[in-house]
């Protein structure tokens, strides 16, 4: 009896398994999408903190993505960064300065663009390369208005610092 048993608990577990194949469709997928900068004046002042009184303000800035031609509004309601970016506080962060942490337009592999309206009178634009194979698509590079600010090749101290005029 405590054979039969053994061979049909056996049975039930070898048909309920299946191949590595079939869980490929399941499979966690590695997507890193997002760039992180400071953002300063020409004479040293954060831009991004909102003490300051020309600072770019959160909830004005706007994320938009050049997809098929078009220029599309990034507002996804159900995530918990709805506009796709987030400005990092130095207590959040122990940094001495505000920085913002945006994930990119990453439709196509080559120069997808995203563009930042700050607000309504100024607006930037931030072109990326990215390298993908079975299971991730990973940020390879980041251009801010044609100046190289991420390149994955290269070692980073710290995050990179734009100075807008």
């Amino acid at each position: 009896m405590k054979k039969t048993i053994f061979l049909l608990l056996a049975s039930v577990l070898i048909i309920s398994c299946s191949s590595d194949e079939d869980n490929n469709n399941n499979s966690a997928y590695a997507l890193s999408t997002g760039v992180e900068f400071k953002l300063s004046s020409p004479t040293g002042i954060d831009l991004l903190n909102p003490a300051n009184a020309n600072a770019y303000l959160e909830g004005s800035i706007k994320i938009y993505y050049l997809q098929n031609g078009a220029v599309n509004e990034v507002y996804n309601s159900n995530l918990s960064l709805p506009r796709n970016f987030d400005i990092v506080s130095p207590e959040d962060s122990g940094d001495s300065l505000y920085f913002m942490r945006i994930f990119l337009n990453n439709l196509e592999k080559e120069n997808a663009i995203t563009y930042i309206e700050w607000n309504e009178a100024d607006s930037d634009t931030l072109r990326a390369n990215f390298r993908t194979g079975k299971g991730y698509t990973i940020l390879s590079k980041t251009w801010f208005n044609d100046v190289l600010i991420f390149d994955e090749n290269t070692t980073i101290q710290s995050l990179p610092e734009i100075i807008k005029n």
